[in-house]
């Protein structure tokens, strides 16, 4: 079975990194060659690493994401490579594969898509419903990493009866040892001016609008001053989050890491783990944020409220105050930084990447 995997790049974001994770493993199963195609190699931090792991990466020449003419050039690539499966991934790579599939020469390879999120700016548009409704018309299966994130899917393209059968949902998987085995660095080595009685709040994500770092930054107002805040990643409000730092006085504590390769010691070094997200689908970082045995905090929205409810730490979203007094709180109580520290290793245990790849492989199999 060959199977190509086409996706927007391999930036720092959390579907890219399921790329990275999953793909090596899904080349192990007996029968499967998993290949990627991407519309750009515009910051591909992941690429190296899945090359290194034995998976073929290619890009489209054009290397503009929002050029309709892709849907040429993945016709002349699908066509040539004798696929069985091609699998999409975000936006625009899901709309130029789904018109894709009218134009091929071959109508016997099967189409899947996954949905990574609850929300998109689509979504605000009423205008976007015809045309997304049509774009997931065109795919056999589409993957819904949460419940939620299907029943809001289906919600907004309202497909017909017979259509419903076709979302499915997978929720994502990451390596749980990985992150749980991971040996942390000593806090100096992350910055010469810590010791081992700093405390650190660590945070992954890409500095986009659905991760609202402000609020975190913000609560560093209303933390004591041995506490400093990691921040891991890139994206185009990183800027704009620095200055945020600087105007309220809390910069000299706030430390922008960018892209790091070693998320893991990173979050096995830090003390609290939080995520302050407008939205979500289903975050990788909560649960590698879980994984590590770390007490996990994170706004109560879609995508984390029902992944961290009962077993990590739940705030009002964009609550800054809030945060800074849970941060607080389970510093100076033992008691529960122990026992949400357990709840998290614990819950992270539901979402194996070993469990998403069967259920995958599972569904390519019933395609065929």
């Amino acid at each position: 079975m060959k199977v190509l995997h086409v996706i927007n790049n391999l930036g720092a974001g959390g579907a890219e990194k399921l790329i990275e994770e999953t793909l090596p493993l899904l080349n192990k199963v007996k029968g499967i060659q998993a290949e990627v195609l991407l519309l750009t190699d515009e910051n591909n931090v992941f690429q190296k690493n899945l090359e290194e792991n034995g998976v073929k990466v290619e890009v489209i020449p054009l290397k503009n994401i929002y050029n309709p003419l892709n849907i040429l050039q993945l016709r002349k690539y699908i066509d040539k490579g004798n696929y069985n499966i091609v699998h999409s991934h975000l936006f625009p790579s899901q709309y130029w594969v789904g018109i894709t599939k009218v134009l091929l020469k071959s109508k016997s390879i099967k189409f899947v898509t996954t949905e990574h999120s609850n929300h998109n700016r689509r979504r605000d548009k009423s205008y976007f419903r015809l045309i997304d409704k049509y774009i997931y018309s065109k795919y056999d299966v589409i993957i819904c990493i949460t419940d939620k994130v299907r029943s809001n899917l289906i919600k907004w393209i309202r497909p017909s009866q017979k259509e419903i059968d076709k979302f499915i949902v997978i929720n994502n998987g990451v390596n749980i040892n990985k992150y749980r085995e991971a040996i942390p660095y000593n806090k100096s080595e992350i910055c010469d001016t810590f010791n081992e009685q700093t405390k650190l709040i660590c945070m992954v994500g890409r500095f986009s609008e659905a991760k609202d770092h402000p609020t975190l930054i913000k609560a560093m107002s209303y933390v004591s001053n041995n506490i400093h805040l990691l921040l891991v990643g890139e994206g185009p409000l990183k800027e704009q989050n620095e200055i945020i730092a600087s105007k309220i006085g809390v910069s000299d504590n706030v430390h922008f890491l960018g892209f790091r390769d070693d998320v893991d010691r990173i979050l096995k070094t830090a003390d609290i783990i939080v995520l302050s997200s407008h939205w979500e689908g289903l975050s990788l970082a909560s649960i590698e944020a879980m994984a590590s045995g770390k007490p996990f905090v994170a706004s109560r929205v879609q995508g984390l409220e029902e992944v961290v409810d009962g077993f990590g730490l739940l705030f009002d979203e964009g609550d800054s105050e809030e945060l800074g007094k849970i941060i607080n709180k389970l510093l100076n109580d033992d008691e529960l930084y122990k026992q949400v520290s357990k709840s998290c290793s614990i819950r992270a245990n539901d979402f194996s990447v070993d469990a998403m790849i069967e259920s995958m492989v599972s569904i390519y199999n019933m395609l065929l």
